[in-house]
Protein backbone atom coordinates (compact mmCIF):
# COMPACT_ATOMS: atom_id res chain seq x y z
CA UNK A 1 0.00 0.00 0.00
CA UNK A 2 1.53 3.38 -0.76
CA UNK A 3 0.10 6.40 1.78
CA UNK A 4 0.64 9.95 0.70
CA UNK A 5 -0.56 12.85 2.99
CA UNK A 6 -1.67 16.34 2.23
CA UNK A 7 -2.61 19.68 3.48
CA UNK A 8 -5.54 21.68 1.85
CA UNK A 9 -6.68 24.64 3.80
CA UNK A 10 -5.35 23.91 6.39
CA UNK A 11 -7.27 20.23 6.73
CA UNK A 12 -4.62 17.30 6.30
CA UNK A 13 -5.55 14.48 4.30
CA UNK A 14 -4.05 11.13 3.43
CA UNK A 15 -4.06 9.12 0.02
CA UNK A 16 -3.94 5.49 0.10
CA UNK A 17 -3.61 2.99 -2.99
CA UNK A 18 -3.90 -0.52 -2.85
CA UNK A 19 -2.45 -2.17 -5.97
CA UNK A 20 -5.83 -4.43 -5.52
CA UNK A 21 -7.92 -1.65 -5.62
CA UNK A 22 -8.60 0.35 -8.87
CA UNK A 23 -8.64 3.89 -7.39
CA UNK A 24 -6.59 6.07 -4.88
CA UNK A 25 -8.92 6.74 -2.04
CA UNK A 26 -9.41 9.80 0.31
CA UNK A 27 -9.32 10.53 3.94
CA UNK A 28 -9.77 13.56 5.81
CA UNK A 29 -8.89 12.70 9.14
CA UNK A 30 -11.04 15.96 11.08
CA UNK A 31 -14.04 15.70 8.71
CA UNK A 32 -15.24 11.33 7.99
CA UNK A 33 -17.73 12.69 6.30
CA UNK A 34 -15.82 13.44 2.97
CA UNK A 35 -15.58 10.44 0.92
CA UNK A 36 -13.98 10.58 -2.69
CA UNK A 37 -11.45 9.00 -4.87
CA UNK A 38 -9.72 9.34 -7.94
CA UNK A 39 -8.46 7.26 -11.14
CA UNK A 40 -4.75 8.60 -10.31
CA UNK A 41 -2.99 10.63 -7.38
CA UNK A 42 -3.20 14.02 -8.93
CA UNK A 43 -6.94 13.31 -9.73
CA UNK A 44 -7.62 12.54 -6.22
CA UNK A 45 -5.74 15.41 -4.81
CA UNK A 46 -8.37 17.31 -7.49
CA UNK A 47 -11.44 15.38 -6.50
CA UNK A 48 -9.94 16.05 -2.08
CA UNK A 49 -9.93 19.71 -2.86
CA UNK A 50 -13.12 20.02 -4.51
CA UNK A 51 -15.15 17.81 -1.63
CA UNK A 52 -13.96 19.76 1.21
CA UNK A 53 -14.40 23.36 -0.86
CA UNK A 54 -18.09 22.23 -1.37
CA UNK A 55 -18.10 20.80 2.13
CA UNK A 56 -17.34 23.90 3.97
CA UNK A 57 -19.63 25.82 1.15
CA UNK A 58 -22.40 23.59 2.60
CA UNK A 59 -21.92 24.08 5.98
CA UNK A 60 -21.62 27.89 5.61
CA UNK A 61 -24.65 27.81 3.75
CA UNK A 62 -26.51 26.53 6.29
CA UNK A 63 -24.74 28.39 9.04
CA UNK A 64 -23.00 26.20 10.81
CA UNK A 65 -19.09 26.58 11.77
CA UNK A 66 -16.11 24.62 10.37
CA UNK A 67 -14.99 21.41 11.75
CA UNK A 68 -11.88 22.21 14.15
CA UNK A 69 -8.68 21.48 12.92
CA UNK A 70 -7.70 18.30 14.74
CA UNK A 71 -4.60 17.13 12.59
CA UNK A 72 -1.58 19.02 11.23
CA UNK A 73 0.90 18.58 8.60
CA UNK A 74 4.46 18.77 9.98
CA UNK A 75 7.16 19.41 6.96
CA UNK A 76 10.79 18.33 8.54
CA UNK A 77 14.11 19.72 6.95
CA UNK A 78 16.42 16.92 6.18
Amino acid sequence: MMTTTHAYRDYVFRIDYRPEEPAYTVEFSDIPEIITSGDTLSEAFANACEALDLHLESLQKLGRPPPPFKHRLVVQAA
